[in-house]
């Protein structure tokens, strides 16, 4: 006889003892019925069991049973990208070369010799009106030299007034956010001039709380501006033209004056008497080139600009022009 032998409740039970078949079939059942029930039971406490939490870098997971850390990579869909596109150019007045009898209205400044300024006549007349004559002539255009007050120069170029300027116009980051330039055809520096008389340093110049004189809308002016910001003691008196600048000094209203070398050379040579009433103090800054400023859609008119002045600047004529203006 083979002896089943059943581990219950640590006792031991001889189920083959059972006898008659009936009980042996009553306990069988329940048997069944116990070992049911601890399965039963041990997945209802399995599942009944806290769940542990896991923590995964931009979300959060919870895993049932979990006994240990779980690294896992959870694919988010990205936050919406925000892109701003670049509005489109005006439309060009200019797109391609202007043909021969086109006008084109140059912009200029009114007093700023000896690149341009208005004579007693009314005529325009300078170094940069000689230079835009030739090249409208090279086209055949029809040229009206227009003065405008330089300050205000950039917004009629943007806003159609002027076609162009010609007038003696450093290209600097500021400018080149709105317009777009030409091939440069002039450097300069900026110096500060004052009095032969004057004693002080450049530092206790312009740490004197004095007014320093300035052209109002030029370069100089925007270096002034630069001087303050960096925590230089004097007062700025810009003023409508260099000319005015310097009689500032001479009359007594400021004690030095911020110019370019590109007016200041010419003029001095046109005004011995004012150039020995003066002495350069300082420089200011590096080297700054001149160019034409157009708007950025009317790339035929500047693409013309560019390749006027290559011809002209490698002929004699442009030594000649040099010469006769004093630049």
């Amino acid at each position: 006889m083979i002896m089943s032998k059943k581990k219950l409740d640590k006792r031991e039970v001889d189920i083959e003892s059972l006898d008659p078949p009936e009980e042996r079939r009553d306990y069988l059942k329940t048997v069944g019925a116990l070992v049911a029930g601890l399965v039963v039971g041990g997945a209802a406490g399995w599942l009944g069991k806290p769940a542990e939490r896991v923590e995964v870098p931009g979300a959060t997971v919870t895993a049932p049973g979990a006994t240990e850390t779980v690294t896992k990579t959870v694919m988010t869909t990205p936050p919406p990208v925000t892109v701003t596109a670049t509005p489109p150019l005006p439309k060009a007045k200019f797109p391609e070369i202007p043909p021969p009898g086109t006008k084109i209205i140059h912009g200029m400044d009114a007093a700023y010799p000896p690149f341009t300024e208005i004579d007693p006549t009314g005529k325009a007349v300078g170094f940069d009106v000689e230079v835009v004559d030739w090249i409208a002539k090279k086209y055949g255009w029809e040229i009206e030299h227009k003065p405008w007050e330089w300050a205000a120069i950039v917004t009629a170029l943007l806003a159609g007034d002027l076609d162009f300027v010609a007038s003696g116009m450093t290209h600097t980051p500021s400018r080149a956010e709105k317009v777009w330039y030409t091939i440069p055809y002039y450097t300069y520096i900026h110096h500060i001039l004052v009095p032969v008389e004057e004693t002080r340093t450049k530092e206790e110049l312009l740490n004197s709380g004095e007014y320093i004189s300035c052209q109002l809308g030029a370069t100089s002016d925007e270096w002034a501006e630069k001087l303050l910001e960096e925590g230089y003691n004097f007062k700025k008196l810009a003023l409508d033209s260099y000319e005015l600048a310097f009689e500032a000094v001479l009359d007594g209203r400021a004690v030095g004056v911020l110019s370019d070398s590109a007016f200041t050379g010419p003029y001095f040579k046109e005004r011995p008497d004012v150039a020995a009433k003066f002495k350069e103090l300082c420089t200011v800054g590096g080297y700054f080139s001149y160019a034409y400023a157009t708007r950025p859609e009317d790339y035929g008119l500047r693409n013309a600009l560019n390749l006027g002045l290559e011809e002209i600047m490698a002929s004699p004529y442009w030594d000649e022009l040099r010469d006769k203006w004093g630049v």
